[in-house]
């Protein structure tokens, strides 16, 4: 029976972390070490291939005399600890294999640690790993082709995450927002990255979608909402947005069951933006009151008297007001419960915030791939610590009676999993 390298394993065990399949929770620290750990393993095992001149069971003609004689344990330290790997040994070779690459695992390198979460996390050109290779321990390890091979499967990693199915993910609230960060070298113009993620029928949250968006046009929008389509993304019973024109023109077009939530922090910002800095004060308190009613029809009564009190003073704020009022208070109409949860799209804000702190460590970056793959690490690691929202059958009928008012007759029975709250 043949053995599994250790790589494809770590690989294995990665890629469930990326499709966000059921894991422990994992902070960034802990997460760099997985990636990490994967891409010193492949480090390893791609200098005993340039030494044998084969891949792991790869048969046909032999550059040189050799085998592969299984592993030995092993420890690297780097800054976040320990990282267990397992060193290659060969056997009946013409001359004796000496990884130039394993005494400085056992000696550690602080120099080595950030070798291997950049390999990882920026995703750096085959030259850019070889300078690194080389600035860490001092000499080229592996060959330019064996290099290439490992920033090859970088990209891999990602697309896999990109990619995935998401027909089994029953999406019932969708969130989308855009954060927008300068990702290339030679230019501090700044791009939009569009992002979404959803709130399960089980009540899990998870991060769905990255992709850069230029400056969040209608285009952009409907291409990334098409990208999920395609990939068996559901028609979501609430979708929560921002107040870009375009997506939610798109979210109309795209999903036109599904009702609509603009979120809340970005209103209250629109109608403050456009009232005197003293008027400010006043009304703030005002449209939150409206904003957060018991009801949806006390918020409605509150938001129609609010408008008939200011709008001759304040026309501006009003009009912004009224254009979406209806909108603003969906949220009221669904599980009290979930209120919280739907009412902004501030939990992708927040977690932009992390990605924005780290990108600003590596101010331009040689590809647009690797800004969005440091972006896209930030925050799937983030969403590890994203807590669920209640399902109870009470929650779920409401939903269907939600569900059937928006799709009909044809409209799908919610499912009746154990809920994670």
């Amino acid at each position: 029976m043949k053995r599994i390298p250790p790589s494809r394993k770590l690989r294995q065990a990665f890629e469930e972390t990326l499709q966000g399949y059921e894991t422990e929770l994992h902070p960034l620290d802990v997460f760099v070490k997985l990636g990490a750990r994967y891409m010193l393993q492949v480090a390893l095992e791609q200098e005993v291939e340039d030494f044998l001149g084969r891949a792991h069971y790869q048969r046909g003609q032999r550059r040189c005399q050799g085998w592969r004689n299984g592993y030995e344990s092993g420890k690297v330290t780097i800054a976040e600890g320990f990282l267990e790997i397992a060193l290659p040994r060969v056997r009946e070779t013409e001359e004796p294999f000496h990884s130039r690459l394993s005494p400085l695992l056992k000696e550690g390198s602080d120099a080595l640690g950030r070798l291997v979460k950049e390999m990882y996390v920026r995703g750096l050109s085959t030259r850019d790993v070889e300078g690194m290779f080389i600035e860490a321990l001092g000499q080229q390890i592996l060959s330019r082709s064996g290099v290439s091979r490992i920033t090859s499967r970088l990209q891999k990693d990602f697309d896999s995450w990109r990619k995935r199915d998401l027909s089994q993910l029953k999406v019932v609230y969708l969130f989308l927002d855009a954060v927008y960060l300068a990702l290339r070298q030679g230019t501090k113009e700044k791009e939009g990255v569009l992002c979404a993620y959803g709130i399960l029928e089980n009540g899990k949250k998870v991060l769905l979608h990255l992709a850069l968006g230029g400056r969040e046009s209608y285009d952009s929008w409907l291409s990334f909402l098409h990208d999920m389509i395609a990939r068996g993304l559901n028609e979501p019973l609430l979708v929560i947005s921002d107040k870009n024109k375009a997506l939610r023109r798109v979210a109309r077009e795209v999903f036109p069951h599904a009702f609509k939530q603009p979120c809340l922090a970005h209103k209250m910002r629109n109608i403050l933006c456009k009232l005197p800095k003293k008027a400010q004060k006043e009304m703030k308190p005002l449209v939150h009151r409206m904003f957060y009613a018991g009801s949806y029809e006390e918020g409605l009564k509150r938001g129609q008297e609010l408008i008939a009190r200011f709008k001759g003073n304040y026309t501006s704020a009003m009009e912004c007001l009224e254009e979406d009022l209806k909108e603003c208070l969906t949220y009221l109409r669904f599980p009290e419960a979930h209120w919280r949860a739907i009412r902004t799209t501030n939990m992708l804000e927040r977690t932009f915030g992390e990605g924005k702190r780290r990108t600003k460590v590596i101010p331009r970056f040689p590809t647009e791939s690797s800004g969005l793959r440091l972006l896209y690490a930030s925050l799937i690691t983030a969403s590890r610590s994203w807590h669920g929202v209640k399902m109870t059958p009470d929650i779920w009928w409401e939903l269907e009676i939600l569900r059937k008012e928006a799709f009909g007759e044809q409209s799908l029975i919610i499912e009746r999993e154990a809920a994670v709250v």
